[in-house]
């Protein structure tokens, strides 16, 4: 098999009724489809990646100006088939001898084969009832075999000594622009994360290759080895786009067995299965200081320490972290994806399309295993002039610093209604996020006011009423479906009250009621009753 043969119609595309048909990499310029479909969640998400990684690498333009006729006109399936020719002996699945796709150029034939099923970032986890369990594996076909390496790859937690993470670190958070025009194609929810080279970073290097080599396609060379005789690898050491295609285990595919069975994920039969593969640690060493594409980061508030990757977990897929991983949070010394800023900072002007949606996918980790998997979406919303932004911005953080603090108020009253000794029980996680859920919507009906207006008085006063509301119901829905054993009526008013009070005189409300107020003092000595 071979990824992008014009030959090999391992993907399958999703038209605009539901109905599938099975393709090569250069039909996904094709306007009949409208996504992509797989097997398993997180197999979809690596797939968008590597298809961006690829038309990044190919295809990026160097001006908007022809990002977007690309965008309105793709490129012909024999056009992008030519683009990619001469990467094509890079691509091999399981060549007889050579390179081999995200796999080490070492056979690595001293160790000993272990299952395929190991590729699965959630195997041997007690939360791998999200995808698949099973307690005979009979392999998997050479499409699942690809996606499960590219994913264990470019995801990578830690695995025991040596055996290195992602460059992103374990278990990144990644965030793509999708278009919010439900009739788009599924080259323009591609197309939306390639970078055009204007836009980027001036110390980047050349982020234009005509040819492929091991700086950017790390399993074409010898693997860097980082034991103690080897070395770390840094953004300056190999090719920036390597951060499409890291690739930090040495695993080297054993040949599917010929005789034919049932893929362990997709379930397609009668074909070669892989099930074996040999891996050996100390592969590349990604050290601090990436920054890749379609990540967030967390800055350091000194600037002593580099970025740090947001991580794949409940509250970083929640409107909680909205601000953050769209306009940036300075709060929180939080950037956007790369690029998530591109659209806002440029293409979003240039389509006249200023709502998009932000999808977020990541494994939650627990070091060597995967907790849960978290996949949502979110508007994402670009404003034309700088200045409205800033102040869009500032709107938006106020909204949220209010949640953030009515809901930990919220958790706490509850327990305390509930617990005789609140501080020596556990706490309830799922009472915050209730109150996240409860008011996401509003939020995000919130967000278009902000957009739409430029005085922010009326949405702080109807969020402010809003979340007191919502607050005092979910504390309501707690406490009367705890069980009846717990239930003191006294110590249940007396938290009930106190929450009513606390909402109201915590900071963020009371820095919202001096705008409010400050605001109304003005108006009454600019415009005074005749």
């Amino acid at each position: 098999m071979n990824l992008i043969d014009l030959s090999e119609k391992w993907l399958t595309f999703r038209q605009h009724d539901g109905h599938t048909t099975a393709g090569a990499v250069c039909d996904l310029v094709r306007p009949e489809w409208a996504d992509l479909d797989a097997p398993r969640a997180d197999f979809c998400g690596a797939t968008y990646q590597l298809l961006i990684g690829l038309l990044q690498v190919r295809l990026a333009p160097d001006s908007r100006k022809e990002w977007l006729q690309l965008y309105h006109t793709p490129p012909t399936p024999e056009a992008l088939q030519a683009a990619l020719a001469d990467w094509l002996p890079a691509f091999a699945l399981s060549p007889d001898s050579g390179p081999a796709f995200m796999q080490d150029l070492d056979p690595l034939a001293s160790q000993e084969p272990i299952s395929t099923l190991n590729l699965l970032i959630d195997q041997g986890s007690d939360s791998n009832s999200y995808f698949n369990k099973t307690t005979q594996w009979a392999g998997l076909c050479p499409r699942c075999t690809a996606l499960a390496l590219f994913t264990l790859q470019i995801n990578a937690p830690s695995g025991g000594v040596g055996h290195r993470v992602s460059l992103r670190g374990g278990g990144p958070l990644t965030t793509l622009v999708l278009p919010s025009d439900p009739q788009a194609t599924l080259w323009q929810r591609l197309w939306l994360n390639v970078i055009p080279r204007q836009d980027l970073p001036a110390d980047a290097g050349d982020w234009h290759s005509p040819r492929p080599d091991a700086a950017i396609l790390p399993w074409l060379g010898a693997t860097r080895i980082s034991d103690k005789t080897g070395v770390p690898t840094p953004p300056d050491a190999v090719h920036p786009l390597q951060a499409y295609w890291s690739m930090p285990r040495r695993i080297r595919l054993a040949p599917p067995h010929q005789d034919g069975g049932c893929c362990e994920i997709c379930g397609q039969t009668d074909i070669p299965l892989f099930r074996q593969y040999r891996t050996r640690n100390y592969g590349t060493n990604y050290t601090d200081g990436w920054l890749h594409p379609l990540t967030p980061y967390t800055l350091d508030s000194k600037n002593e320490k580099p970025p740090l990757s947001v991580k794949g977990k409940k509250g970083n897929t929640q409107y909680r972290q909205w601000l953050a991983l769209t306009l940036s949070d300075s709060s929180k010394q939080q950037q956007a994806a790369a690029v998530v800023s591109d659209f806002l900072r440029g293409k979003a002007r240039r389509l006249k399309q200023p709502i998009a949606r932000l999808w977020c996918f990541g494994f939650e980790m627990d070091n060597m295993k995967a907790k849960c998997w978290y996949d949502s979406q979110m508007p994402l919303l670009a404003l034309a002039d700088p200045e409205q932004e800033k102040a869009f911005a500032g709107a938006v953080q106020r909204l949220l610093q209010l949640a953030s603090e009515r809901a930990e108020l919220l958790r706490k009253q509850v327990k305390a209604a509930m617990f005789r000794h609140p501080s020596e029980a556990n706490a309830e996680p799922m009472v915050e996020q209730s109150f996240w859920q409860a008011t996401e919507a509003s939020f995000y009906q919130a967000l278009d006011q902000l957009a739409q207006q430029p005085d922010p008085l009326p949405v702080y006063r109807h969020w402010m009423s809003l979340t007191y509301q919502r607050s005092l119901q979910l504390f309501d829905q707690w406490v009367l479906n705890a069980p009846i054993e717990q239930m003191d009526d006294a110590r249940v008013v007396k938290a009930r009250h106190s929450l009513g009070k606390l909402l109201s005189a915590g900071k963020a409300s009371k820095a919202l009621y001096t705008i409010i107020d400050s605001h109304q003092e003005s108006k009454h000595v600019n415009h005074p009753a005749g």
